[in-house]
């Protein structure tokens, strides 16, 4: 039986790359072209909170859940945890998913830094993806909020579970477990001034912690988390 010409193989249409054995291409909907599962899931968590996040750009069918697939098994969490910097202050956040926990995240970077109630908050969200500690992604806008603290959760726990790094106990929206969860989130413990090093700083005391610049022009939240 002839072998089949390696330019005939089918690929990728993300990667360009071909089938391996522990990265098997497949069709994730009814497109005709091929992709690895793990390269369509980080397409899909790029787009979090838009459409793409969940159909197909072209044929419009559901695609997997990308969770699932860059999530690594037995699923690690940790609490999940934001730092805030605006103002040459940095507050570190333990927040929630969901539409509470946004509203409760917002308010308090509205409370820490003495923002106007009705003042608009732009985040963007650069996050380390599930699956491979150190491959960034960026996120964007309110609708990627709970992409950002899924990612930041896993990331807490693969930095507890490696000893690199430490997660609070304390219930969500709390500083010292006083504070009862449903409760708008506080800033924990952290306070540091915005040098170059402050964030990464700030990042690794927290555990996974995402850190957000405030712009004092349009209060502009730019997230990240290791």
């Amino acid at each position: 039986m002839a072998l089949q010409a390696e330019d005939d193989l089918p690929i990728c249409w993300i990667c360009l790359g071909q089938s391996e054995p522990d990265r098997p291409l497949t069709h994730p909907c009814r497109c005709p072209s091929w992709c690895h599962s793990t390269c369509v899931a980080r397409w899909q968590l790029q787009s979090a909170g838009t459409r793409r996040e969940k159909f197909c750009d072209f044929c419009s069918c559901e695609l997997p859940d990308w969770k699932s697939i860059l999530t690594p098994t037995p699923s690690p969490t940790a609490p999940a945890v934001m730092n805030v910097n605006f103002d040459s202050k940095t507050y570190s956040f333990q927040v929630l998913p969901g539409a509470d926990g946004y509203r409760q995240f917002t308010e308090a970077i509205r409370k820490a830094f003495h923002l106007p109630d009705d003042s608009e908050l732009n985040i963007t969200f650069t996050c380390d993806e599930p699956s491979s500690a150190g491959s960034l992604l960026t996120l964007s806008g309110p609708g990627a909020y709970d992409a950002a603290v899924h990612c930041a959760s896993v990331s807490a726990a693969r930095r507890s579970s490696s000893g690199t790094g430490s997660t609070t106990t304390s219930p969500p929206g709390s500083t010292n477990g006083d504070q009862p969860p449903d409760q708008p989130a506080a800033p924990l413990q952290r306070h540091l001034p915005a040098d170059s090093g402050s964030t990464r700083s700030a990042t690794h005391e927290a555990a996974a912690g995402c850190p957000a610049h405030l712009q004092p022009d349009s209060a502009a939240a730019a997230a990240t988390h290791q």
